[in-house]
């Protein structure tokens, strides 16, 4: 009996930590695939193809919202410091022709921020 016990406790204190864990591992995740996509958009801007830097904008857009709750929550400073090249990428991708020195600026900036997110 104290072995199932023991057990029992043994498996709720592995299953509270998979959870605790799981959310720093989400969002750093997350942090990842938006720097990959960065890297690609990199490329796409310099090559001047604006159809494909809006699909990227997009992929930054949509991959951020699955973590973004998180980061705001747990590093409510480096959120806007997201927010704010992320608004200006969005904004930039609907330019024509594309501001590519801007875009390039926030995309660094973006990257950076990026960086620091756990």
């Amino acid at each position: 009996m104290k072995a199932i016990k023991g057990l029992t406790v043994l498996l709720c204190l592995v299953i509270v930590l998979t959870a605790c864990s799981s959310k720093s591992s989400s969002t750093s995740d997350g942090a990842k695939k938006m720097q990959d996509t960065l890297t690609d958009m990199q490329k796409n801007v310099d090559a001047n193809d604006s159809a494909k830097v809006i699909k990227n904008a997009e992929d930054l857009e949509t991959n951020w919202q699955k973590f973004e709750d998180d980061v705001k929550k747990d590093q409510a400073d480096l959120y806007g410091k997201v927010e704010d090249p992320l608004g200006a990428i969005q904004t930039g991708v609907k330019q024509d022709p594309l501001d590519q020195a801007t875009l390039k600026e926030q995309i660094t900036k973006l990257n950076d921020v990026l960086k620091e997110i756990k």
